[in-house]
């Protein structure tokens, strides 16, 4: 069996069922590509685990694939079934004739009521990634379009890079943002970005769009920002206890 475990947003989030995969694994490695920890780090997490965790960064983890085996499990910061990475495992397990199973953990997508905003209210969800050069895309702001149509929500996960440690905050994903919208849609619509979800410093901040700017930076990652469709009269009240 070939696990594929959710463990949380810190490591005292992960389950009691995700322990005992653990528990059954030989071989224990984490996809340190994709996301990263509010708080605390892999060494506490073997702590907890009682074992020592191999770390694999972006080309051990999509191409080598040297991983993928019988007992042996991934672990995956936050949800297993969050990153579209993980979902090809399923197919190359297939392939080796290895039986597998995913196991969740807490998301940020446990968190966004925390904001006040009704969950069954949100849209799809995008994420917004630096651009390079040569390289800009735009379909995020299409997603967003999308669900402002439809009077959704939108919860926009910011792009990291572990192997330059660097992470993407929400005036960065405003100020990309503020260049593709010619139109000034997002202007005046309400934002809420949640950062360090699960940790000690976590920090929720409400804002209008056209003011992103203004707001005092928050040193706490990864951030996740949430561009508001229409709100109703709760959830405007709850948002603006954060403002």
């Amino acid at each position: 069996m070939f696990y594929i475990i959710g463990i949380g947003l810190t490591p005292k989030q992960i389950t009691q069922e995700a322990k005992n995969a653990i528990d059954s694994c030989n071989n224990i490695y984490i996809d340190n590509y994709t996301n990263i920890f509010s708080q605390g780090k892999i060494e506490e997490l073997e702590k907890i685990i009682s074992k020592k965790i191999t770390q694999l960064q972006r080309k051990e983890l999509e191409q080598s694939l040297e991983y993928l085996r019988e007992d042996s499990c991934l672990l995956v910061i936050g949800n297993a079934f969050s990153a579209t990475t993980h979902y090809t495992l399923i197919e190359e397990a297939k392939n080796k004739n290895i039986k597998i199973k995913m196991i969740p953990g807490i998301s940020v997508f446990s968190y966004v009521g925390i904001s006040g905003l009704f969950e069954y209210k949100f849209g799809k969800t995008t994420s917004i990634v630096y651009p390079e050069k040569n390289y800009f895309p735009t379909s995020f702001y299409d997603t967003i379009k999308d669900n402002i149509d439809i009077n959704a929500h939108t919860v926009c996960l910011l792009d990291i890079k572990t192997d330059q440690n660097r992470f993407m905050s929400f005036v960065e994903a405003c100020e990309i943002l503020e260049k593709i919208d010619a139109n000034k849609t997002l202007s005046e619509k309400e934002c809420v970005v949640l950062a360090g979800l699960g940790s000690e410093n976590q920090t929720i901040k409400t804002f209008t769009f056209k003011d992103h700017k203004k707001i005092k930076a928050i040193d706490v990652y990864p951030q996740t920002l949430i561009i508001c469709g229409k709100l109703n009269d709760f959830e405007k009240g709850a948002i603006d206890e954060f403002r």
